[in-house]
C-alpha cells in the first residue's frame, strides 16, 4: 500500500490524474499544496524551456492584468504578476471607493492561478506599473526575492512602498522614472507616460501627480514593441505617447462599470488609446478577473474592427486567454486565442477502442 500512496507529478508539475483517488492522507494543507495554482508549474516549466525566434518577441498572458516576456536571449519579466486571492477595498485608502462613495467594494476573482511565482528557473525582472495591490503584488514579490537575484522596476510611489513594506533592497530596486529606460540583458524597457487617474488618488488626500504613481512600460522585443499601460484611463496625451515612441502592440485594462464610478476603461476608450499609439494590435487584459467589472471582448473586436475599416487604419484586436502564449508578429492576425487540444498526441495505432489490436 505505501506505493498507492506516492502522488505522480510529471516534469511540469501537472498531477497524475491516475494517483488523485488513491487511499492516503488528506488535510487542507495538502489540498492547498496540489491544487493551488490550479496549472501547477506547466506555464513555469514552458516559459524555461522555450526557445525565442529570432525577429520575434513573446508573451503570456496569465488573465487579469497578469504577463511573462521572454528575450531572445532567454531573459525573463513579469508585469503587474498578480498571485493573489479575491479582496476587498474601503473608503479609508481606496481611489474606486473614494471616487464613487462607495464605503466598500468586493472584488471577487474569476481567472485561474495559472503561474506559480515561487517557481521560476530564471527571472530577470519583476516590473510593477503602480501601487494597486493587484500590481504590485506581495506574493510575487516575496516569492522573487526569495527565490530568484532579479531586479524590481517600478515608479516611484511603487518602489518607494516595495522597499519600505516589502523588503526589497535599494540595489534590487529599479525606479522607473517616465522618459528614461533600461537595459537588461538584451531587452530595452522605455518608461514612458502613463495617466492613471485612479492610482493619483489610491491612498493620498491630494491626488500624486502621474509621474509618481504609474509608468507605461514598453519592452523593445525583436519582433516589434509591446506597451504595458497598466490601469490607465483614457487621457488626450496618449497622442503625444504615439508620436515620441514606437508601439507595434498595446494591451490595457478594460471593464464594465456600473453607474457612479469608473475603473477600467470602456472599449471605446482602448480604440481611442490604440488609435493615438498607432499601434497594430491592441489585447484587452484586466476584463476576465474582477467579477463586478467583467466584460465580453467582442465589444472591442465589434468596435475595433469596424471603425479600423472606415478609417482605414491598420490595427487589429486579439483575445487571448489565461495560459495564452502570444509571438509577434506571427500571432497578430490570431483574432481569438484558441487552447490546444492536443491532436497530434493522439496515435490510432495504441487506440484501445479503434486501434489494430482492438478488432
Amino acid at each position: 500500500m505505501a506505493d498507492e500512496k506516492v502522488v505522480k507529478y510529471d516534469e511540469m508539475g501537472v498531477m497524475d490524474g491516475g494517483t488523485i483517488g488513491l487511499p492516503r492522507e488528506m488535510t487542507r494543507e495538502i489540498w492547498l499544496e496540489e491544487v493551488f495554482p490550479e496549472w501547477g508549474t506547466f506555464l513555469n516549466y514552458e516559459i524555461e524551456n522555450f526557445d525565442v525566434k529570432p525577429g520575434t518577441g513573446v508573451m503570456w498572458y496569465f488573465g487579469g492584468p497578469s504577463w511573462a516576456l521572454k528575450s531572445r536571449g532567454g531573459a525573463v519579466f513579469t508585469v503587474d504578476l498578480y498571485a493573489g486571492p479575491s479582496i476587498f477595498t474601503d473608503y479609508s485608502y481606496c481611489g474606486v471607493c473614494r471616487t464613487s462613495g462607495a464605503d466598500k467594494l468586493w472584488w471577487m476573482r474569476l481567472n485561474p492561478h495559472v503561474i506559480d511565482p515561487w517557481k521560476f528557473e530564471r527571472l530577470d525582472a519583476v516590473c510593477v506599473t503602480h501601487h494597486h495591490q493587484d500590481h504590485m503584488d506581495f506574493y510575487t514579490i516575496s516569492a522573487a526575492l526569495q527565490t530568484t537575484n532579479c531586479k524590481f522596476i517600478a515608479p516611484p510611489e511603487s518602489a518607494r512602498r516595495m522597499m519600505k513594506n516589502m523588503g526589497v533592497p535599494e540595489e534590487r530596486m529599479i525606479v522607473a522614472k517616465v522618459g528614461e529606460y533600461v537595459e537588461i540583458e538584451d531587452m530595452r524597457i522605455d518608461f514612458a507616460p502613463n495617466f492613471d487617474t485612479i492610482a493619483t488618488k489610491t491612498g493620498f488626500d491630494t491626488p500624486a501627480p502621474f509621474e509618481e504613481v504609474a509608468v507605461s512600460f514598453i519592452f523593445n522585443t525583436e519582433g516589434g514593441n509591446v506597451a504595458f499601460l497598466g490601469d490607465t484611463l483614457y487621457h488626450n496625451g496618449y497622442r503625444m505617447v504615439g508620436e515620441k515612441y514606437k508601439i507595434d502592440v498595446c494591451t490595457m485594462n478594460m471593464g464594465n462599470n456600473a453607474p457612479g464610478y469608473t475603473d477600467k476603461m470602456s472599449p471605446w476608450d482602448l480604440w481611442r488609446i490604440s488609435e493615438a499609439l498607432n499601434a497594430k494590435v491592441v489585447i484587452p487584459m484586466h476584463h476576465d478577473n474582477w467579477a463586478n467589472c467583467y466584460e465580453d471582448p467582442e465589444y472591442l473586436e465589434y468596435i475595433v474592427n469596424n471603425k479600423a475599416k472606415e478609417k482605414g487604419i491598420d490595427l487589429r484586436t486579439v483575445t487571448l486567454y489565461p495560459g495564452a502564449r502570444y509571438e509577434h508578429p506571427t500571432d497578430m492576425d490570431m483574432g481569438r486565442y484558441v487552447y490546444p487540444d492536443w491532436r497530434e498526441r493522439m496515435n490510432w495505432k495504441k487506440s484501445v477502442e479503434y486501434g489494430p489490436d482492438a478488432w
